[in-house]
């Protein structure tokens, strides 16, 4: 005797000829091509896609019949990532001016592509420490460098000696600071 076994999709919006044929099915309903295939292109997006295309062909409109192509997001065409990656479900709709063809094609985000760019983080927080480790060095050689140059005795007498309110007048060419207090001498006398 046969036995069937059932299991539940962990993810319905992902699993592409769930899709197409809930597409064909609203196309079916009566619902305008266009407004469904947009639907169906969002509901996907949002469940985590990395890209979707949807193509319907058949006579949508009018007597002609013609290929309608709705894309999001990045979906791979050719090679060993299309032929792993990329899910694809294929239905059909039958109306009363002709059969539309519809097919699903659904990017998983968790598919592998070839461009993709790993970091090693253990290299790069080694690297980033060797890093600090110079930056430190060279602060250390700094303040090395500043205590080297100790002020002498005589130096530091001058310093007290200078009052701030002498230190705010000066100025850096030195014609212009003598004219300055000859002025200021000038004044004083005059007074």
């Amino acid at each position: 005797m046969p036995q069937i076994e059932v299991e539940e999709v962990q993810e319905p919006d992902l699993d592409a000829q769930i899709m197409s044929e809930r597409l064909a099915y609203s196309l079916d309903r009566g619902r305008h091509y266009r407004r469904a295939g947009y639907y169906i292109l969002r509901k996907v997006m949002d469940a985590g896609a990395r890209g979707v295309e949807i193509i319907i062909s058949g006579k949508v409109t009018s007597q002609r019949a013609r290929t309608q192509i709705f894309r999001a997001g990045t979906m791979s065409k050719s090679g060993q990532v299309a032929q792993e990656g990329v899910d694809k479900g294929v239905a059909q709709c039958i109306q009363k001016s002709g059969v539309l063809g519809i097919i699903v094609k659904i990017m998983r985000a968790n598919t592998k592509m070839g461009d993709d760019i790993k970091i090693k983080e253990d290299l790069l927080t080694k690297a980033q420490a060797q890093e600090v480790a110079k930056l430190a060095k060279t602060q250390a050689d700094y303040i090395i460098e500043e205590e080297e140059g100790v002020i002498s005795e005589e130096d530091k007498k001058l310093l007290d000696d200078v009052d701030e309110q002498d230190i705010s007048e000066i100025s850096l060419t030195p014609n212009e600071e003598k004219e300055e207090n000859e002025e200021k001498e000038e004044k004083e006398e005059n007074e």
